[in-house]
């Protein structure tokens, strides 16, 4: 078995003291599902087995500002951030309220940034002293404490989804409250690694939000939302792909890919009839247009800015899009 080295100082917390778990590269400390790792009063108990490695938790007992007033005596850093699920809890003494309420205390969290936003959390009694939140998914975790102080809550989004839609579309919806459209933005990769930012708008009917890519590219297709609230840095939702129904048993090439200057365009079969291609940017303007009816065709881009563009080729009904790069 391998084995790892913890070091565990637990100090009495004074106004500058502090208490600090630290795991080292040489190991890893894993905290079983639906158990609890308890250090100074903060209680991780995850829904799924967490492996702290190279990770530090410090724990302070000097509060932090957090909107017109501050937290408890009691401030929690974890570092690097941490991708947690599961519940959290803080117990505290009566000497750590540092004015806040036992009964309106809610725990808060920052992630990539400074910024705190509210989790939703439950008090228990009065005189227990304890203050925890369930039921998080997929949370950044950097700095945890609680405050009475009134804390916005994230946007979270729900019931993502993505269909193939009409006329070769794809149309991704899904659920928010107390969002607006202007809130998120769509992006896509062909990768499920590299994102670009797609300029389909966002339409919303209370907390129902629907985008539509009018330009999929060929076979798979990686989406995701970039959630931006004002003050807070941009974060992203979980990603999800499908295939695009109207290309996935077509074959179509593009050579070379990068293309500089000129390239050729390979269709499954010889068309019966004359083939529309169209070179369009990502906002699906169109750069140059091009007919055929060979199976095999050289496609002139002289004098084209070099970047990413798409081609769309319809043959009768049946209309495909592929991703080039024009040198």
């Amino acid at each position: 078995m391998k084995k790892f080295i913890i070091l565990l100082c637990l100090a009495g917390i004074s106004a500058s003291g502090h208490a600090q778990l630290s795991i080292g590269s040489a190991g890893s400390l894993t905290i079983t599902s639906a158990t609890s790792f308890y250090i100074e009063g903060l209680t991780l108990s995850p829904s799924a087995n967490l492996t702290l490695q190279n990770t530090t938790i410090n724990v302070s007992a000097t509060p932090v500002a957090i909107g017109s007033g501050n937290s408890i005596a009691s401030v929690y850093t974890i570092t690097p951030a941490l991708s947690f699920s599961g519940a959290i809890g803080i117990r505290y003494t009566a000497g750590q309220l540092n004015s806040n309420q036992e009964n309106t205390l809610s725990m808060v969290k920052s992630g990539a940034t400074s910024t705190f936003t509210s989790v939703p959390s439950n008090t228990g009694g009065t005189g227990s002293y304890y203050v925890m939140a369930s039921g998080l998914s997929n949370v950044l975790l950097n700095k945890i404490t609680a405050t009475s102080t009134a804390v916005p809550l994230p946007i979270h989004y729900q019931n993502m989804q993505i269909i193939n839609a009409s006329s070769c579309t794809m149309q991704l919806s899904w659920q928010a409250d107390g969002a607006k459209a202007s809130d998120f933005n769509i992006e896509r990769s062909e990768d499920g690694k590299n994102f670009q930012e797609l300029p389909a708008s966002v339409s919303q009917s209370d907390r129902d939000f629907k985008a539509i890519d009018r330009q999929p590219l060929p076979g798979r297709n990686f989406y995701r939302l970039a959630i931006r609230e004002a003050g807070s840095p941009v974060y992203y939702s979980t990603v999800l792909s499908e295939n695009n129904s109207c290309t996935q048993n077509q074959a179509l090439m593009i050579y070379p890919n990068p293309a500089k200057g000129m390239a050729t365009l390979s269709l499954a079969n010889t068309p019966s009839e004359q083939v529309t291609i169209k070179l369009t940017d990502l906002s699906g303007k169109v750069i140059r247009s091009f007919q055929t009816t060979k199976q095999v065709s050289m496609l002139q881009f002289q004098g084209i800015i070099p970047g990413h563009y798409l081609l769309q080729v319809q043959n009768g009904t049946t209309i495909q899009n592929t991703p080039i790069i024009l040198l």
